[in-house]
């Protein structure tokens, strides 16, 4: 099982390889923060709003749910615990 923050951070990590955008690109397209990126990516951000979502989802150019459209995000996969 993996926590939200993880599974959130895999689908950056599939969305920066399929655009070829750096993690500072997104900071700009997105209008998050590097900083804030950058510790989401490092694993210290530990709830991630859903404000970040989107705005994360705007920046790879794609809706929130398209973002959020991965087996592992189906509620039975979910640690909402940690």
């Amino acid at each position: 099982m993996k926590t939200l923050n993880e599974m959130v951070i895999d689908r950056i990590n599939f969305y920066l390889g399929k655009t070829h955008i750096s993690q500072y690109m997104l900071a700009e397209l997105s209008g998050i923060p590097y900083p804030t990126i950058k510790s989401i990516m490092q694993r210290r951000t530990k709830g991630i709003t859903l404000k970040t979502l989107i705005m994360l989802a705007r920046g790879f150019g794609i809706s929130i749910s398209e973002f959020l459209s991965d087996e592992y995000f189906h509620y039975d996969e979910l640690d909402l615990e940690s």
